[in-house]
């Protein structure tokens, strides 16, 4: 147990660090269609990725399994993330131990633990934390299959990397080895992936389509962006080119430059999130910084990195949104009455009301009486709208729930979200009442004439 402790009690405090109200933040938009996606049947999910998200659909596969086990609360959605990340400070200290040895494993393992981005993303029903795990475990697994073999190991972690995030990949960059034995074990993991990687690229207009491209500044602070605070993330990168370890520095680098020149000359995709799985890579080389400076200076650094990251340690504890999902389905389930009809708008946007209410109130959510499709029957995350609005619409009592815009950050109006013909039936046959408001969204309940 002893010898073992220097990467035990990084992943023992990592996982109580970022199991801490875990369940705190409410789902956010990105969470919602992982459930929304995660609660079809596996050939649903198959058919949900050959319009969307088809570069995720093996997650999606994953938490499949986890709903059938273990529910759809926001800690089980979020199990695989807080097991992942758990796993990923065991490795991260691995890698720096067996490149500097036991100290350098310790403090890289445990500055894993305490990063705000690590409990950021462990907290997330996202694929993000299993790429994380899954780089640092090939990266660890490269080295020791350089030194006694075990090819077939690593292939089998790039391969688990490219599925649950196929831009993990770019990790290969700095893995790179002009060896029969690396190839043998990186062009089966390719394979594996590709199918996936040729619905994402089929995708990409409709995935990437809120992006603008990214400027100098954008890549300036990558660091605050990535570790989600400046001051951190600018210690961790200083530390780590301390350590100056180039295979190790390539591996966390040339991801981030390489999609930057994608962002600019192919397509915008230079996102902070795409790139976490060189956290544990830049952490390994910052925990051989930390040994560098002695055991006291270095667990006195360790400290003050824990204690600047605590303001966002916090804020990532309230809230991942400015969505307030469940402050709406409260609204709607003390004040709607049998026979009350729901509105959302906009329909086809990425905030993703209908599934919130949905998974926040079930069978209790007011009638989405202008639904004729339901996302599941439509292969994608939205449902399709009754043509015939006037029709469809007849509920003495109708409940408008619109969101602020995504992109610009507009607050919604009463109606302005609405569709046209919506607000015409509702100007014509219906009576405003309050307006209110819930941090991203405008309620309006309107009472027929």
């Amino acid at each position: 147990m002893r010898r073992n402790l220097y990467w035990l009690a990084p992943a023992l405090l990592t996982a109580l660090v970022t199991a801490y109200q875990a369940t705190t933040p409410q789902l956010w938009r990105d969470e919602l269609a992982t459930w929304s996606a995660a609660r079809r049947s596996v050939p649903e999910i198959l058919a949900l990725g050959q319009h969307i998200d088809g570069v995720t659909v093996p997650y999606y596969l994953l938490m499949h399994g986890t709903i059938a086990l273990f529910g759809d609360s926001a800690l089980a959605l979020r199990l695989p993330s807080l097991i992942a990340m758990t796993a990923a400070a065991a490795c991260t200290a691995l890698l720096a131990r067996h490149l500097w040895g036991p100290f350098p494993g310790l403090l890289a393992g445990s500055l894993f633990a305490v990063l705000p981005v690590t409990s950021r993303y462990a907290q997330e029903a996202r694929d993000y934390a299993l790429a994380v795990c899954f780089a640092a475990l090939s990266t660890l697994l490269l080295l020791r299959a350089r030194d006694r073999g075990g090819w077939i190991a690593y292939g089998l972690s790039v391969a688990a990397l490219g599925l649950a995030h196929q831009l993990g990949l770019l990790i290969l960059l700095g893995h790179l080895r002009l060896r029969k034995a690396w190839f043998a074990a990186v062009l089966p993991a390719a394979a594996i992936v590709l199918p996936f990687t040729v619905l994402g690229l089929g995708q990409r207009d409709r995935q990437l389509d809120w992006l603008s491209r990214a400027d100098g500044a954008t890549l300036a602070n990558f660091p605050e962006t990535l570790f989600l605070s400046g001051i951190v993330g600018g210690a961790v990168c200083a530390l780590a080119v301390v350590a100056s370890h180039r295979r190790l520095l390539l591996a966390a680098v040339l991801p981030v430059l390489v999609l930057f020149a994608v962002d600019q000359l192919i397509t915008p995709m230079f996102v902070g999130r795409y790139l976490l799985f060189v956290v544990p890579l830049l952490v390994a080389s910052a925990g051989r910084g930390l040994a560098l400076l002695r055991p006291v200076p270095a667990l006195v650094t360790l400290l003050v990195l824990a204690l600047i990251g605590l303001p966002v340690q916090d804020d990532i504890r309230r809230t991942h949104s400015p969505f307030d999902y469940r402050g709406v389905a409260a609204v709607l389930r003390d004040e709607a009455r049998p026979g009350d009809a729901v509105v959302y708008a906009p329909r086809d946007g990425w905030q993703f009301t209908d599934i919130a209410m949905a998974y926040y109130l079930g069978d209790d959510a007011p009638a989405d009486v202008l639904r004729v499709a339901g996302p599941d029957e439509n292969d994608s995350l939205w449902a399709t709208e009754c043509p015939d609005t006037a029709a469809c619409l007849t509920a003495a009592r109708v409940w408008t729930l619109s969101a602020d815009n995504l992109e610009t950050g507009r607050r919604a109006g009463a109606t302005d979200q609405l569709t046209g013909a919506t607000q015409a039936v509702l100007a014509g046959s219906y009576r405003q009442g309050e307006v209110r408001r819930i941090e991203g969204f405008t309620i309006v309940l309107f009472e027929r004439s």
